[in-house]
């Protein structure tokens, strides 16, 4: 199919960079890395569009490029991450409703331009923000879904839609919060169609149920909907039944959630947990290739010494089984996640000059958008304020991403630190201890106030209310005193009136 726009840019510009777009639009591109420079960049993404296949594509990229320019994006064209969603788009060329040429930027924003092409590109409908988060990463399924909302097509009616959706649900998922994750949202738009609580549908989207598969969609439905009906949840409880639920189904397809209780789920879990801690045994044992993060590395001194903070990516089963015998927690279970490919499981460690390797968390990073979607330390606690200052560090450093990066900015908090806050924050609802602290001090005040009002009644302080603004007080020590310590100025011995609408003084002499 060919583009509705003209491949032609009506006004281009000379520089530098328009020439070098031209020259390595022209070449017979071979694969390349990304350098770090600009030229490297256009490089390896012209040389992932072929020249002889759905040329178009390869046509809108360029055209998109040097239309960016124009509109003096430079900071959108310098970055990797931007230029690739730029690359995204082009993939969908055959699909833009709107001349490129048209698109006019009216943002300093580098996140807020691409939104605008975004819309400009495909939107005649209104369509879900968070959606615009998939054309960052690379599932192409979920941009679709993008063009096919903005050309009005239902939820319902979406390519490949692995949920079955009712026609609240469909509602809702539209509706969904821009920083979920496009499965979070579907699971979230799920546990509100099946009657769960905002706080709930959330604790939900973030869990493992957020990992979908077709093949077993069936089942994990009926969980959600479990769910649903529970009114208080906790984070590591329905991440702890969820790790159950799925080694109950891998070991009978036939599990079910008819007639069970949340209590007694919650029984056979912990119990679960005790005896796979007690009688591990790996089995069979799988292997996997590495993701290619880049892993921490940092090194600090402290009290004279050497100390290193490093994450090791785990890539077999035996790696899994020993981390979890030694963080007794049974990280051993996500072996087929990571040979999915849909998860990788590192290990915190912090090593001093001298001393074994201490591990402090074991995290999971999800795909394909590539967050720290879980960290526990020893016994599925929270990791200490290190541990998360590490996580930090490693995202900042590597091709982490935050979550939620295009809803706000928090940049030293890793996703799953936010997620732990959020989580406290909707588990364990009640009074902060600040204001309660706070108030009891008030109250404490209040009273001083009222017992000096009543001493200075025994002192023959006079307060005299005249409607509806004016106060006069009859004492001079009290007047000097309010005048000294307030203005640091002297006032006659005698009545002052204080006027509270004309807001000024008055001496009654």
């Amino acid at each position: 199919m060919k583009t509705i726009c003209n491949t032609q840019n009506r006004n281009i510009k000379h520089s530098s960079y328009l020439a070098l777009v031209e020259a390595v639009f022209n070449e017979n591109n071979k694969p390349q890395r990304y350098k770090g420079t600009v030229e490297s960049m256009l490089r390896e993404f012209f040389s992932k569009i072929s020249k002889k296949r759905y040329t178009w594509k390869r046509e809108t990229f360029k055209k998109l490029l040097i239309h960016l320019y124009n509109q003096k994006c430079y900071a959108l064209l310098r970055s990797y991450n931007h230029v690739a969603v730029v690359h995204n788009i082009s993939a969908f060329g055959n699909k833009i409703v709107r001349d490129i040429e048209d698109w006019e930027n009216h943002y300093f924003n580098a996140d807020e331009q691409v939104s605008s092409l975004l819309k400009f590109c495909f939107a005649q409908y209104e369509t879900p923000p968070f959606l615009e988060q998939s054309f960052y990463y690379s599932h192409k399924l979920h941009m679709l879904w993008y063009v096919q909302l903005g050309s009005g097509k239902s939820v319902k009616n979406l390519s490949q839609l692995q949920v079955k959706l009712t026609n609240k649900m469909a509602h809702e998922f539209r509706n969904a919060p821009s920083y979920f994750a496009v499965n979070e949202a579907l699971r979230y738009a799920q546990a509100l169609g099946f009657g769960a609580t905002k706080q709930a549908a959330k604790l939900i989207a973030y869990s493992r149920l957020s990992i979908i598969r077709d093949a077993q969609e069936d089942f994990w439905s009926t969980v959600v909907q479990f769910f649903a009906k529970v009114e208080r949840l906790e984070t590591n409880e329905l991440n702890q039944i969820i790790d159950y639920l799925g080694f109950k189904y891998r070991e009978d397809s036939t599990f079910s959630m008819k007639g069970r209780t949340f209590n007694a789920l919650l029984h056979q879990t912990n119990e679960w947990h005790r005896r796979m801690y007690i009688n591990r045994d790996i089995g069979r044992v799988l292997s996997w290739k590495s993701s290619g993060i880049q892993p921490l590395y940092k090194v600090e001194i402290v009290n004279g010494k050497k100390v290193v903070y490093k994450t090791i990516e785990l890539q077999n089963s035996i790696e899994l089984y020993d981390e979890g015998m030694a963080m007794q927690h049974c990280v051993a279970e996500y072996d087929e996640e990571c040979c999915d490919g849909t998860s990788s499981i590192f290990s915190l460690q912090m090593q001093e000059e001298g001393k074994a390797p201490e591990r402090l968390a074991t995290l999971e990073v999800g795909f394909p958008r590539m967050e720290i979607v879980q960290a526990k330390a020893k016994c599925n606690q929270e990791p200490n304020a290190k541990a998360y200052e590490m996580i930090n560090h490693w995202i900042n450093h590597s091709k982490l991403n935050r979550k939620n990066r295009m809803a706000y900015e928090r940049p030293y908090q890793p996703a799953v630190y936010v997620r732990a806050v959020e989580c406290e924050q909707m588990t364990h609802q009640g009074w902060d201890i600040a204001w309660v602290v706070r108030i009891i001090w008030i109250v404490i005040y209040l009273l001083f106030v009222i017992s000096r009002a009543a001493s200075s009644q025994s002192n023959k302080y006079s307060f005299e209310y005249k409607a509806p603004y004016e106060l006069e007080i009859y004492n001079s020590r009290l007047v000097d005193s309010i005048l000294e310590a307030s203005y640091k100025v002297n006032w006659p011995k005698d009545s002052v009136r204080f006027n509270l609408k004309e807001v000024k003084w008055q001496n009654l002499n």
